[in-house]
């Protein structure tokens, strides 16, 4: 049911305006639902369908600049577009909340990740560096919980804003007609994939080296898609020897890279163990790979264990071993029955339970909410 046309406006200085789950999911729904919906966000050459959002682009700036100029850059263009609402996704846009507040506007805070757990794993911090993170990122976490209504993409995270104005909107995947018809996993080509960035916290060192262990099966291909994380990093990764096994096909849209899903047979998800990973870290691709048919090759994490293990639907393996990823792919590509009922499984558990109907019902709820309050 259509709610009646209402001026949204999503705001990111830090995501491309083809980011799945804000453009998307997200304001897809909202014009579904009725919204005349904007998305202010960082301009990419990489293209993506049309889906009624009217998008505003700003251009990438280097990480000083942006989080100097950005974010007021963002909010700046985002005002020009007399919204009321105003959506905002970035821990650097978080002192927008109280001066759009100031102004009469309605906002709300979406937090896509566990921010306090998420400064502990960055590398570039040393001991100190870490300590007055933590204190920021908290900071962070009670600006956004001014927000009129709060938006949070897993459980644990949502504990951290007050209950009665939070609504989690997890990232499961929109359901697509082409997996529905998608052939048998054993019929599929010999690929284990890996869609996403391109960084060493997501497993791309160990799933690089995993390709020239000798229990990698003969025949099988590591295809991996997704952008490097910095300008260097894919020359650290060409260093590597396993490098030269893995077909690399650079940056897809967002519907690449579904049909990547559907042309492999195995998904790998090797977050590293870092506390945001550990501490309830629920990335897209896990259940983009579910939708796919694609049994999953993931980092032993304790809550993946009740999706993975509980549903049959995948193996789990030390993140840090390529050892034991690449046999995990040789026990897929030695055992179809193995593959058939796992297949099964997590496309069965995508159907019933894992995808956007249900997220995309609590995203226009929240907005209902939002809009009586």
């Amino acid at each position: 049911m259509r709610t009646g046309a209402r001026r949204v406006t999503h705001v990111s200085s830090v995501h491309r305006w083809t980011d799945n789950r804000i453009h998307y999911r997200e304001c897809a729904t909202l014009v579904e639902a009725g919204y005349q919906v904007s998305l202010v966000a960082v301009d990419t050459p990489v293209p993506g369908p049309n889906v009624g959002v009217h998008v505003i682009p700003c251009p990438p700036l280097a990480r000083g600049r942006r989080m100097l100029f950005g974010s007021i850059r963002a909010i700046r263009t985002a005002l020009k577009t007399k919204a009321d609402v105003y959506h905002l996704h970035d821990p650097e846009l978080v002192w927008a909340v109280p001066y759009l507040r100031l102004r009469g506007k309605k906002v709300i805070w979406d937090a896509h990740e566990d921010l306090p757990l998420d400064v502990q794993s960055k590398p570039y911090l040393g001991p100190v560096g870490r300590r007055l993170a933590q204190v920021l990122a908290k900071g962070i976490v009670r600006l956004g919980g001014l927000a009129n209504h709060v938006i949070t993409a897993t459980s644990p995270i949502a504990e951290r804003f007050p209950a009665a104005k939070t609504t989690v909107v997890h990232n499961y995947p929109p359901l697509r007609a082409d997996e529905e018809d998608a052939p048998p996993i054993t019929e599929r080509p010999k690929v284990a994939t890996y869609v996403g960035l391109m960084a060493q916290r997501r497993g791309a060192f160990v799933m690089t080296d995993a390709a020239q262990f000798p229990e990698f099966p003969d025949g099988w291909v590591l295809r991996m898609a997704g952008p490097m994380t910095s300008a260097g990093f894919e020359a650290e990764l060409a260093a590597r020897p396993g490098w030269a096994e893995v077909d690399y096909v650079g940056v897809v849209v967002p519907e690449e890279a579904r049909e990547l899903m559907l042309q492999a047979r195995v998904g790998l998800l090797l977050l590293q163990d870092t506390p945001a990973h550990r501490g309830g870290a629920l990335p897209t691709k896990l259940f983009e790979y579910l939708a796919a048919g694609l049994p999953v090759i993931a980092s032993d994490f304790e809550h993946w264990r009740p999706i993975i293990l509980d549903n049959d639907c995948g193996l789990l393996v030390d993140p840090s071993s390529p050892k034991e990823v690449a046999a995990a792919i040789a026990r897929y590509a030695a055992d179809d029955a193995l593959s058939l009922r796992h297949s099964a499984n997590a496309r069965r558990l995508a159907v019933e339970r894992l995808n956007w109907r249900g997220e995309g019902e609590a995203l226009v709820e929240a907005y209902r909410q939002l809009a009586g309050g």
